[in-house]
């Protein structure tokens, strides 16, 4: 079985790491849209533009399922991809649910990207959800995805301050959690304990992600358990520029929570005549 994930860059890895845990024989394939990072300043025409494109590549590779991992790009393109979708397309979006129902008093702090925070489709989901427009306050945070994308020598530093300036004053003094509406964020929700309290709860919405994505395969899951990870996984990296920086950092990040991947499975490049005949819009 062969597993497609896509992102901006390297967030979407805190969902392959999720979805490993329920589909570890699975094969991943991981494109990283590292040419356009990050989406969250870019206009939902473009994202949806780049979208379709990695969707189009995925079903040249020949994937059984597509994972947007990616909150911007789910905003923006979920909906029109899986009017013409082949297989099974998975969308991510703030696990404002489980906040609401986990903390039924006090406000809830949404931190995401600027076209999540103005899209329809977060509007909409907060309609849907009782106390949903009441008690939770989105909070664009740009410029935020991109200190972490780099991964430099200062980059948790530079993330801490930017908590401290920028999110910070947003607290109020009911806030009983903070929702991650962007996956890179997932890779700091340790400083943002940091900052904002230890006693502030961190969700994010990568368990339900996977859940769904089994649920689409048909394939069951326990209610409440969470699978360990596995020490391996087959899985291939593709980034649309700096392949090779970009994948050696992804495999640091996976080594550094504990998976390695197996050898020999860098994907093979899928030619541009293929993704031209898969339905690229």
């Amino acid at each position: 079985m062969r597993i497609g994930i896509f992102d901006s860059g390297i967030g979407g890895l805190r969902t392959l790491l999720a979805c490993l845990r329920y589909l570890p024989d699975a094969h991943y394939l991981f494109y990283g849209d590292s040419a356009h990072a990050p989406y969250g300043d870019k206009s939902p025409a473009q994202v949806r533009q780049w979208t379709e494109a990695a969707y189009a590549w995925f079903i040249a590779a020949g994937v059984d399922a597509v994972v947007l991992a990616c909150n911007t790009a789910t905003s923006a393109a979920v909906a029109p991809l899986r009017e013409r979708a082949d297989v099974p397309i998975i969308g991510i979006e703030p696990a404002i649910k489980k906040a609401l129902e986990d903390h039924p008093r006090g406000e809830i702090l949404l931190l995401a990207t600027a076209v999540t925070v103005s899209g329809v489709k977060l509007q909409e989901l907060l309609g849907r959800l009782e106390g949903g427009t009441e008690r939770v306050r989105p909070l664009a945070c740009s410029g935020l995805a991109e200190i972490i994308e780099t991964q430099d020598v200062q980059w948790r530093e530079r993330a801490s301050r930017y908590l401290q300036v920028q999110v910070r004053p947003a607290q109020q003094q009911d806030t009983r959690a903070v929702v991650l509406g962007c996956t890179h964020y997932c890779w700091i929700d340790d400083l943002i304990r940091d900052v904002l309290g230890r006693d502030i709860a961190v969700v994010d919405g990568n368990d339900g992600v996977a859940r769904q994505l089994c649920h689409r395969l048909n394939i069951p899951t326990e209610a409440g358990v969470m699978p360990p990870l596995p020490s391996h996984a087959r899985i291939s990296l593709h980034f649309t520029t700096d392949n090779d920086v970009k994948s050696y950092l992804a495999r640091q990040l996976l080594a550094a929570s504990g998976v390695r991947m197996d050898t020999n499975q860098d994907l093979f490049l899928v030619p541009q005549q293929e993704v031209s005949r898969s339905g690229q819009i």
